[in-house]
């Protein structure tokens, strides 16, 4: 989700209640599905995302959903949820965790939240869908904090950044997420932190940040997949910041963007970049009002290639951790036909996230305020 735009997932899911067991079963289901087959254990090549130990590459496509609703309530999305996201063609699922439901304190783990995420797991597990765990989701006020602890959080000023928080205070965290999933072939890989709040012009800085927290997560897990983002979304890195990133091993790194650009142009900007910062175009459709001229869908393929080139001269594949615009905005399903057309040109995975959706379930927005699936959901797989 784009920088400026408004998160209060844990309130709005806390508002849904039961309706999770609505939504779980819509469409309504004759019986009862046969339970999938064992998930194998992807790794990362140079240039898929995710490939099974003969090679063979698996596209993980899905929504991004919020399991833990409340830091002290087990109440989630049952598994009928998680068989229809199968039974409408996904196969993964990223899931948003907020660092201040799981450690509340410096000292204490909330166990509750840790076994409502295993619940998760094993649910998605059981539907045959991989998980990626988004671990430390950064948004909102104060410098993307809104979700860190109280006792982690930084006071941001000209040098110190809300990435700091994480960088300084979250790595135990990110370490017991690691020592808990090290062996569960369905976590396909985590993503330690959504959308660092990093000024985008400290890139190098950024990366040099990366390297302690992959050596973190390798500390306690050599194995599973680890995504590196740049600053909010989708900013440019330029190939020299990579100099900072030296982590122990290079080994499973994925180069994950959120991709809201709806290949608009406008002065001071090139292939959808600011020339000075490097941030991606303001407004996109994250904000869940803007949306997309058809005219301009070889500006889409331009933008993606930006960033598959600097992942390509690092050695690393691409994964779209968001992709999404406003229900009813302008444009809305061509925009999702030539995304998804782009990304399956490339051979890429994708993730759907759409905040400002009707109904109150935050990026799971592909129900709708009556728990049904809304039409255009068959475009997305």
């Amino acid at each position: 989700m784009h920088r400026s735009a408004g998160f209060a997932l844990a309130a709005l899911l806390l508002t849904i209640g039961t309706s999770a067991t609505a939504v779980a079963g819509t469409p309504p289901r004759a019986a009862e599905p046969a339970r999938a087959a064992a998930l194998t254990r992807l790794h990362a090549t140079s240039a898929h995302a995710f490939v099974d130990s003969t090679g063979a590459q698996h596209l993980l496509i899905g929504p991004n959903l919020q399991p833990v609703w409340d830091a002290n309530e087990t109440d989630t999305w049952d598994q009928g949820t998680y068989d229809s996201i199968k039974a409408k063609g996904f196969t993964a699922v990223r899931m948003v965790l907020f660092w201040d439901m799981f450690q509340p304190t410096e000292a204490e783990w909330n166990e509750t939240a840790f076994d409502t995420l295993a619940t998760a797991v094993e649910r998605a597990k059981a539907a045959g869908l991989y998980v990626i765990l988004d671990c430390v989701h950064m948004s909102g006020d104060p410098d993307g904090q809104e979700h860190v602890p109280d006792w982690a959080r930084v006071d941001p000023d000209d040098t110190t950044e809300g990435l700091d928080a994480v960088v300084e205070n979250g790595l135990g965290f990110l370490q017991t997420i690691a020592n808990r999933y090290k062996d569960e072939p369905a976590i396909a890989a985590y993503d330690p932190v959504n959308e660092p709040f990093r000024t985008s012009t400290r890139s190098a800085r950024l990366m040099s940040d990366y390297t302690r927290i992959v050596n973190a997560i390798r500390a306690k897990d050599v194995v599973t997949s680890i995504m590196l983002e740049p600053s909010y979304g989708d900013a440019k890195v330029p190939a020299s910041s990579f100099s900072s990133l030296t982590p122990t091993s290079r080994t499973n790194l994925i180069w994950s963007i959120h991709d809201y650009y709806n290949g608009a142009s406008k002065s001071g900007y090139t292939a959808g970049y600011n020339d000075a910062t490097g941030l991606g175009m303001d407004p996109n459709p994250s904000d869940g009002t803007t949306g997309y001229d058809p005219a301009n869908k070889a500006a889409l393929a331009a933008h993606l290639q930006v960033q598959i080139d600097t992942a390509s001269e690092q050695g690393m594949p691409v994964w779209i951790g968001e992709f999404g615009i406003g229900n009813g905005a302008t444009g809305h399903d061509q925009y999702i036909k030539d995304k998804v057309a782009l990304y399956k040109s490339k051979g890429i995975d994708y993730a759907w996230w759409e905040y400002y959706s009707d109904g109150g379930n935050g990026p799971f927005s592909m129900v709708d305020e009556n728990d049904a699936w809304r039409s255009w959901v068959s475009l997305i797989p």
